[in-house]
This record gives structure tokens, sequence and C-alpha cells, in this order.
């Protein structure tokens, strides 16, 4: 027994040495947490901490107690992330979030991808109203960069159907850009088969739409399959095309609005798969601008190659009582399968466990973006 009582003695000793060393090092770790925050550091160093656990096993003489203390420092250093986490956390709470509130200027140049009586059109007349400055481009990036050289302050486009998901490339030009989401539009998309007076389905040979208005109606384009489906601009511009043409074997898939427009008849009137089909659009602007009913947040933020990093962040959303509403990946260009996350979420920007979320999410990735805040406004 007097043995066990020397040994256990020299535990109490060792045990007394590693309290006050492992109290220092808690202490160095606030003074990194504050070298981080100061200079806009992720508190997670990606290779430091393998670089750390490598170290300590070339350092044991018996190389069989490896794998206790790899699992002994991976927990002192999560114990010691966690702290700088909530010293970093605590000192932005404290810290007033400045949120610029400024209404949507509805008098001010809208653009909006295709011609008259696109979809585009239609949800920029809905919210902007019908006497407002609206302006067609041919294409998405060209409202891009109409917003970047000041030709226009707003950008109006379509990112989501109800019944086809996300559409990339405008993911894709938010992120090549850098601009920001100040306001979203929603409207019902009615697909219609329309052709020149007098055409009849006999007549079709060639059908032109956006890919999305072919997508959209995939079911009753199954029942033709000798036409040809020739993916075009924009539906409006499809309509505007085969009047245009002139010619009864062609037709396109747009709305009864671009029907009227350019002279078309209706062949066959809701050809589209969903009846219930929407589409999301959302309005882009340089600058971010806030509501005051802003009641939504959009963020991205990317997503690294480690076991458990997603759920890491995710984790943060749900601990702060957050609902989400949609995650939208997208391939890093030039990162071979690394991916950024578009995040919308439901909630005010300055509320504490907002806040306390973003920062989160700020500190413990690579890439993060605050996209914008604006009013939930889905049908």
């Amino acid at each position: 027994m007097e043995g066990l009582a020397e040994y256990r003695n020299e535990i109490d000793r060792i045990d007394k040495e590693l309290t006050a060393l492992f109290e220092e090092r808690m202490n160095f770790a606030l003074k990194i947490a504050q070298y981080k925050k100061d200079n806009n550091l992720a508190v997670l160093q990606n290779g430091r901490e393998d670089e750390v656990l490598e170290k300590a096993v070339s350092n044991l003489k018996n190389k069989d107690y490896s794998e206790a203390i790899k699992s002994f420092l991976n927990s002192t250093m999560e114990i010691s992330r966690n702290l700088q986490k909530s010293k970093i956390s605590a000192d932005k709470e404290q810290e007033e979030l400045e949120i610029k509130r400024e209404e949507i200027k509805l008098n001010s140049k809208v653009g909006f991808p295709g011609v008259r009586g696109s979809f585009s059109e239609e949800a920029a007349l809905k919210f902007f109203g019908e006497g407002s400055d609206s302006i067609s481009y041919d294409g998405f990036e060209d409202v891009f960069i109409a917003i970047e050289t000041g030709e226009i302050k707003y950008g109006m486009l379509p990112i989501e159907n109800s019944s086809t998901g996300a559409i990339s490339d405008v993911y894709d030009l938010i992120q090549k850009y850098g601009f920001y989401i100040v306001g979203e539009e929603s409207i019902k998309i009615d697909q219609h088969l329309i052709g020149l007076e007098g055409a009849t389905l006999e007549d079709i040979k060639e059908v032109y739409s956006h890919a999305q208005g072919i997508s959209q109606s995939s079911e009753f384009l199954k029942q033709y399959d000798e036409w040809k489906l020739i993916p075009f601009i924009n539906t409006a511009t499809s309509a505007k095309l085969v009047r245009d043409l002139g010619d009864k074997s062609k037709a396109a898939i747009a709305s009864k609005r671009a029907a009227k427009i350019y002279g078309l008849n209706i062949i066959r009137e809701s050809i589209n798969n969903q009846k219930n089909n929407s589409t999301r659009f959302v309005i882009i602007s340089k600058e971010m601008e806030v509501s005051k009913d802003a009641d939504k947040v959009s963020v991205v933020f990317s997503l690294e190659n480690e076991v458990g990093f997603l759920y890491k962040l995710l984790r943060s959303f749900v601990e702060n009582n957050i609902n989400l509403i949609k995650i939208e990946s997208r391939p890093i260009k030039d990162a071979a399968w690394k991916y950024f996350l578009y995040v919308d979420f439901e909630g005010t920007i300055d509320r504490k466990e907002t806040v306390k979320a973003l920062n989160d999410l700020e500190k413990d990735t690579a890439y993060f973006k605050l996209l914008g805040a604006y009013k939930h406004n889905i049908i």
C-alpha cells in the first residue's frame, strides 16, 4: 500500500503541474484570440493542429502512447478553440452592429434579362410598379455589367424555380461580381405553347424557349419527340423570334403576355409539368441595403473538405434557434471538389442570435460573405 500511496502522490504532483500548464495555455489562447480578432483571422487555422500533433508524437520516447497523446491534445485544442470563440463572440456582441436601414428606391432604374413580355420583366413590374424605369438586357451577365457601370441601380433576376430548382448561372454571377441581394419577388409561371396565327400542333417542327421553359414543360414535350427543341436566350425572346421568322413550323414556350405583345396565338395552354409552378426572383445591387421589415438573411461561405466541417457550421444555426430555408452548393472555380454554400434563413440581421451565428461562420470558414437581409416574399 505504501508504494501505491507514493504513486498517487506523484500523480497528484504531476496533475498540479498540468493544471498550471493548462491555465497558462488557456491564457495564451485568449491572447491568440485577441490577435485573430484584430487581424480578422479565422479561429481554426488549417494545418496548424496537424502540425502540433505530429510534433507531439515525435517528442514521445514511448511511441505506444502516440494515439493517446493525440486524443489528449485534440481535447485540449478543442477547449482552446471554444474559449477563443467565446472571447471573440463576447467582444463582438458588445460592439454595436451598425446596419444601414434603407428602403429600395422604387423610382430607380432596374434591369432585367430578355425582352418585353419576359417573366423577369413581369417580376420587375410587380415589385417596382407599372410605371417603373425598367431596361431590358440580352442575358443575365449583361444585367450585372450594367449595375457595375452604373447604368442601372438594381437588377431583377430569376434564381429558383419551384419545379426545376436553382438557376446556377445567377448564383455564380453574384459571386463573380460581389453584389448583394436587397429584395425578392416571386410570380406564378404558366408556360404556353405559342405560334403564328393558324398554326397547329401538326405544323410544329421546332420549339424555342429558355432551357428552364423547356425543362418545366418536359412531360408535355415527351409526347412530340419528333419536335426539335432549341434552348434560347429567354422565353419572351423566343416568342419574338417566332414572330420575326413568320414560319408556322416554329413555336415558342412563353407566357400569355408574351404571346399578346408579339401577336402570337396560344396553341396549347398551361403545358408546364406542375400547375403550382412559380419562380423566385432576387433584386441585386452593388450596395447592401436593408429594409426596416427585412426578415430573411442570405449568406455564402466556403465548405472545407474536412470530416464534420459542415455539421460544425450548421450546428450554430440550431444552437441559435434559426430556421434554415434553403441550402445551395456551387463549385469553387479552380479548386477541384471544393464548394461555396449559399444559405437562406429566417431572422432579422441585428437579432442577437443571428449575430452570434454569423460570427461563428465568419470565424470558422476560409471565405464568408453576408449577401443580404431583405423581406421574405414568396407566393
